[in-house]
C-alpha cells in the first residue's frame, strides 16, 4: 500500500484541530507520511496550541490559503458543517486533492458533498478533486487537541464510504493512510454506515444521556444519591459528557436509523418492565443470560 503514497504526501491540511483532528496529524507526523500539516480553524489560540503540542508544523485562520497545493484535506468538523466547508475551500484545491472527512454520519454528507463538487465541476468536466467520505470509530468523551494521542487510531476501525461515483485511486490512498497510522480499514456503503453506527454508537449516547438525567433528578430529589454512585453508572454514563453541539448535530443527520433503534430499544426495555412487574424470575433471567452472551460474542468477534 506504500507505493500510493510514496515517498510522502507533500502537504496535507486539517480543518478542525481538536480530539480527532490533533490525533491524526500527530499520528502523521509520529508515522512522517506528510513533509507538512497545516492546520486550519477558526480559533487562533487552539490553532496554537495544536502547533504547541505537535498536532501540525503550521495554522492559519485563512482557509483558502491553508488548503491551497494540498493533497489531502482531511476536514474534522461537526456533521452539519462538512458539506458547507467543502462548498467554501472547493475552489482553492488543487487538481487531484483528495477530501475526506471523519464525520460520524455518512449519508447526508456524501450526497450533500458529492452534489456540491459535481455542481462546480460542470456536467462537461471531469470533477478536478475526490471526496472520500470516512469515520473512525475511535475517540473519547474528552474534546480539543489537549485530549489527542497519536496512538488513539491503533487497533481501531476506519470507516469509510466511497460510492460508484469516488475515484478507485483516492479510495485506495485514503485507506492506506489509515492502515499506516494503525486503523483496520472497512468500506460500507453510506446508508449501511448509518445503519449500524445507530446502535453501535449513537444509540448509546442517547441512553447514556438518558440516564444521566435520570440519575441528576434523583439526586436532586435526595442528594444521598451521590454517595452510593458504583461503577455501573459511571461507566455507563461517561460518554454522556460529549459535546452536545455535536451530538444534536449527528442525531439530526441520521434521524431516521437513530429514531427506530430507540424504538427496538423501548421494547427491548418493555419486556424487562413486563417480566420485573409480573415476578417472572426465568424471563428475567433469560433476558440477562441473552445480554451476557451477547456481548461475550461481540468481544470476542
Amino acid at each position: 500500500m506504500k507505493k500510493y503514497l510514496s515517498p510522502f504526501l507533500s502537504k496535507v491540511s486539517i480543518i478542525g484541530v481538536g480530539l480527532i483532528g490533533g490525533s491524526f496529524g500527530l499520528a502523521l507526523k509520529k508515522k512522517r507520511l506528510a513533509r507538512q500539516v497545516v492546520g486550519i480553524g477558526r480559533h487562533i489560540h487552539k490553532l496554537k496550541e495544536a502547533k504547541r503540542l505537535g498536532a501540525i508544523d503550521t495554522y492559519t485562520t485563512d482557509f483558502a490559503g491553508g488548503v491551497e497545493n494540498s493533497d489531502i484535506v482531511m476536514v474534522a468538523a461537526p456533521v452539519g458543517k462538512i458539506p458547507l466547508i467543502i462548498k467554501r475551500i472547493l475552489p482553492y484545491l488543487k487538481d487531484g486533492c483528495i477530501i475526506t472527512d471523519v464525520g460520524s454520519t455518512k449519508e447526508k454528507v456524501v450526497k450533500k458533498v458529492q452534489k456540491i463538487i459535481l455542481k462546480s465541476s460542470g456536467k462537461e468536466r471531469k470533477p478536478k478533486v475526490s471526496f472520500i467520505g470516512g469515520h473512525p470509530m475511535a475517540g473519547s468523551e474528552k474534546q480539543g487537541v489537549k485530549s489527542a494521542s497519536a496512538n488513539i487510531f491503533s487497533g481501531t476501525t476506519c470507516v469509510l464510504t466511497p460510492t460508484d461515483k469516488s475515484d478507485g485511486k483516492a479510495v485506495k490512498i485514503v485507506a492506506s493512510l489509515w492502515k499506516m497510522v494503525g486503523a483496520r480499514v472497512l468500506i460500507l456503503k453510506p446508508e449501511e454506515h448509518d445503519y449500524l453506527v445507530a446502535y453501535v454508537s449513537h444509540l448509546p449516547h442517547v441512553l447514556a444521556s438518558t440516564l444521566a438525567s435520570l440519575m441528576g433528578k434523583v439526586h436532586k430529589q435526595d442528594p444521598r444519591a451521590s454517595r452510593i454512585i458504583a461503577g455501573s453508572i459511571s461507566d455507563m454514563t461517561r460518554i454522556a459528557t460529549s459535546n452536545p453541539e455535536m451530538w444534536a448535530d449527528i442525531c439530526l443527520s441520521n434521524s431516521k436509523a437513530i429514531a427506530e433503534s430507540v424504538n427496538v430499544m423501548t421494547k427491548h426495555l418493555e419486556k424487562f418492565r413486563k417480566s420485573i412487574e409480573k415476578k417472572r424470575k426465568r424471563e428475567l433471567q433469560h433476558l440477562f443470560h441473552n445480554g451476557r452472551r451477547a456481548r461475550e460474542k461481540l468481544i470476542e468477534s
